[in-house]
């Protein structure tokens, strides 16, 4: 199982909403550094949206529906 950032934020709330929607969706979500944003939140770091690489392909068909509307 290999981990895929599609999205990246300067903090975990900018992700929620995208998190939720792919959740819904039956894609499990993971969020990289999501915990070092909130106790060090002076580093540079973002945080990143990830999925399983299996689950990629739907995972953008999903984010493209949302852009396009």
């Amino acid at each position: 199982m290999k981990l895929i950032t599609i999205k990246m934020a300067g903090n975990e709330s900018e992700l929620f909403v995208l998190r939720s929607k792919l959740e819904s969706e039956g894609i499990k979500c993971f969020m990289k550094n999501e915990f070092t944003t909130q106790v060090m939140n002076y580093l540079p770091t973002g945080v990143e949206l990830q999925v399983v690489d299996s689950e990629l392909k739907r995972a953008n068909e999903i984010i493209n529906q949302i852009e396009a509307s």
